[in-house]
């Protein structure tokens, strides 16, 4: 991504937008050079991977550029991760620094790290480096079945193949504003400043994402794309927020929609773009709007330029119309691959096609219906959680002697975490001391929002827990 910066300089339009006032691109530039050389100065080299914990911010965009700029590797942490947790991360990925807000800056005191800043003051760099297209620009963790972090390896080429797919479609331009409008450490928070750099734009950051903040920057700042979760947006429409007078793109992704919200919110005039896609895609591949997601509310839509979308059977052999199959993903905006994990990476992979786990099919004008997302994954919020971790957490517990997590759906989260226990003979245990065991390993959003118990868990002749018999045991006839 280290090349885009040669052609940056431009005129009359912002390029990023604050409560504190509107930076340019040949003032942008200034400021990126100054930061790159202070961190020359720190030590920081091409190819280091440099861990941000941060709150979206001016000076977390400024350091992505400046740290594409010296060919390093942005290494995006979920802040709503507990310390260990975070440790566990920084640890697999090797990151020789750690960039912190002032928010933050207590955390982790055990790792080099600075304070996420941005320099000002005009330093000179003598510093030229060739960027390859296949080098790992971000690596984003997702979550997994294994309970271990797995941190999605994105390249350069990823990136702007990504890109030019969507564009292809949506025909991003200088003249476009794109709210950040979802955290950068997700996929679908980092595209926008992608999008926003590969196009021209500008980029607005609001000092939260809170819901009442996000509607009072439609209304200041007039953008013409946002990024939502079902959530966000059910949340402004029960707000009564209108859409603002410009926005022509609204893209919603990151879980479960119900079909009620999609035709709620295009009879509001929402411009609601519905997409598919994932951290290992590096964001959407494909999207539906208007009338035809009037038409077909519960689509993912169809793939985008240079995309290819089968359903796939248990031998790997696509599948007719309509029949429901594990949906694969073939496009040049497919990750590199999973950091130090090339083992799990090449069971994703199949004749050139990513396994996404999802399970779908597509209709006969070519739509994508995802039925289910990853069966080893729980969308809360549009935050990705594993039911394993969870799991493997509550066994460390002394008197807790078997433990399932699965999900149930939610009206405001899509889908919420609820844990079923077996409790060892002779112990016993409440609701409140589990969670209260959980909050020192786990970080909130992970917390099963219901706990339930049983004498035994009933299993199938392959030993296997039986969950529809668990379910209607403890009353989840679901």
């Amino acid at each position: 991504m280290n090349d885009i910066f040669n052609d940056i300089e431009k005129t009359n339009i912002p390029a990023i937008v604050t409560e504190n006032g509107t930076v340019g691109y040949p003032e942008m530039t200034r400021v990126i050079n100054n930061t790159a050389a202070k961190y020359l100065d720190a030590g920081i080299k091409p190819k280091d991977r440099i861990a941000i914990i941060s709150e979206n911010s001016f000076e977390y965009v400024i350091t992505i550029y400046t740290l594409w700029r010296l060919n390093a590797v942005p290494v995006l942490m979920n802040i709503r991760l507990t310390e260990e947790e975070l440790g566990k991360q920084i640890d697999f990925a090797e990151c020789s620094t750690l960039l912190k807000s002032e928010k933050f800056s207590n955390y982790l005191h055990e790792y080099p790290s600075q304070l996420l800043s941005v320099e000002y003051t005009d330093r000179t760099i003598n510093y030229d480096n060739e960027t390859n297209s296949e080098d790992t620009a971000v690596i984003i963790f997702t979550s997994g079945s294994s309970g271990e972090p797995k941190g999605v390896e994105i390249t350069n080429s990823n990136l702007f193949e990504s890109y030019l797919s969507i564009t292809a479609k949506y025909s991003f331009a200088s003249d476009d504003r794109f709210l950040a409008s979802l955290p950068f450490y997700h996929i679908g928070g980092f595209s926008i400043i992608t999008r926003t750099i590969l196009s021209g734009g500008t980029l607005i950051i609001p000092t939260s994402l809170k819901t009442n903040v996000i509607a009072s920057s439609l209304e200041k700042y007039d953008p013409t794309v946002i990024s939502l979760v079902p959530t966000m947006l059910k949340r402004l429409i029960e707000e009564k927020v209108q859409p603002n007078k410009n926005l022509r793109l609204a893209f919603i992704g990151g879980g479960p929609s119900d079909n009620d919200l999609v035709l709620t919110a295009l009879k509001l005039g929402w411009p609601f773009v519905k997409v598919y896609g994932s951290t290992e895609t590096s964001s959407m591949v494909s999207g539906v709007e208007g009338e035809k997601l009037k038409a077909k509310p519960a689509s993912g839509g169809r793939p985008f330029k240079n995309v290819k979308i089968k359903i796939l059977d248990d031998l790997y052999e696509e599948v007719e119309t309509f029949k429901i199959g594990e949906i694969a993903v073939k496009s040049k905006s497919i990750a590199k691959g999973y950091l130090k994990n090339a083992k799990l990476w090449n069971t994703k992979i199949h004749n050139g096609y990513y396994l996404t786990g999802d399970w779908g099919y597509i209709d006969n004008d070519g739509y994508l219906f995802v039925v289910s997302r990853r069966s080893d994954l729980i969308i809360s919020g549009g935050e990705n959680i594993d039911p394993k971790e969870i799991e493997k957490v509550m066994l460390l517990h002394p008197s807790i002697g078997e433990a399932v997590v699965f999900p149930i759906p939610d009206k405001e989260w899509g889908q919420i975490p609820v844990a079923v226990l077996v409790i060892k003979d002779g112990k016993e245990l409440s609701e409140y001391e589990i969670l209260d065991y959980l909050k020192k390993h786990l970080s909130s959003y992970k917390l099963p929002k219901k706990i339930f118990f049983t004498e035994k868990f009933p299993k199938t002749d392959l030993g296997k827990i039986d969950l529809p018999s668990l379910k209607k045991s403890v009353n989840l006839d679901l």
